[in-house]
């Protein structure tokens, strides 16, 4: 069932009749169910976020956190991840490769 947002606003004196706004129902997705290879991958995104905080030491284990991301997903998973990744975070972009 849509819930429905402002339909009208009451102000003294006067009574606004604003278009309705509907949001659909949407129920979350379920977590997808991960195998030891997709929580690894998750850990190594993990990793390349975090390390983002530290100087030049994150940017060394950045790298590697990358590299390491790049052997562990499949080439099809990986493109998908580089194309999220490019607006979304590391944790936030597997996930969505793998919710998919």
């Amino acid at each position: 069932m849509p819930i429905k947002i402002l339909e009208k606003l009451k102000i003294p004196l006067l009574e606004v009749e604003l278009p309705s706004v509907e949001l659909p129902d949407f129920p979350p997705k379920p977590m997808p169910k991960l195998d030891d290879r997709q929580r690894e991958v998750l850990r190594y995104a993990l990793m390349d976020d975090l390390a983002d905080v530290v100087p030049f030491a994150g940017d060394v284990a950045s790298d590697v956190a990358y590299a390491e991301l790049k052997r562990l997903m499949k080439p099809e998973e990986y493109e998908r991840f580089v194309k999220e990744n490019k607006w979304l975070p590391s944790v936030l972009a597997a996930l969505k490769v793998f919710a998919e």
